[in-house]
């Protein structure tokens, strides 16, 4: 693998997280959890600041573009939802779709944290160490939200979805990440 092919792996996975959570924060949106959508929301402007650095570092220290490539769409939301409105959403639904939400959620930052630590290996392998100890901040970042998507989710788990509670956190967690 050259260095092009590491940085347009890591650019093509950037663009995919930056829909992962737009869709994410959708999702949660259309269930009627505001402070998980902005919570995802928050993610998704910070991830796009990452793309922007990774971009400009590429450019500055290799002269180039990140080469682009086809971004699949990563199908967060269901496609049976498309035909309802949030109205027509029950509780056992609502229960439901937040398990599957924060496991598409952790799976997500696994995946990415699997992918990034691979390609940190291939630059060490070509020598490039100044570009994997770049990557090494992205992989931090990673592994910091993989442990609270995790932690959550278990938290989540521990009170079999209660929807009273999780309710009762929206408003905490909105006004907390709507602060930007």
């Amino acid at each position: 693998m050259t260095v092009e092919d590491i940085f347009a792996k890591i650019g093509q996975h950037m663009i995919k997280g930056l829909m992962v959570h737009t869709q994410l924060s959708d999702y949660f949106n259309f269930l009627g959890l505001k402070g998980y959508g902005k919570c995802h929301e928050h993610h998704f402007y910070e991830e796009s600041k990452y793309f922007r650095k990774i971009s400009n570092y590429y450019l500055e220290h290799y002269d180039k573009f990140i080469v682009d490539s086809h971004v699949a769409n990563p199908g967060v939301i269901p496609q049976d939802w498309m035909k309802y409105t949030r109205q027509q959403v029950d509780g056992a639904t609502r229960k439901v779709g937040i398990q599957a939400g924060f496991e598409k959620w952790v799976d997500w930052e696994a995946e990415t944290l699997k992918l990034y630590q691979e390609l940190y290996k291939e630059l060490l392998n070509l020598n490039e160490v100044a570009s994997a100890i770049e990557l090494s901040h992205y992989i931090e970042d990673v592994n910091e939200e993989l442990n609270k998507a995790q932690q959550k989710y278990l938290e989540l788990r521990m009170i079999s979805f209660d929807i009273t509670i999780v309710m009762e956190e929206q408003e905490k967690l909105f006004k907390e990440y709507n602060k930007e």
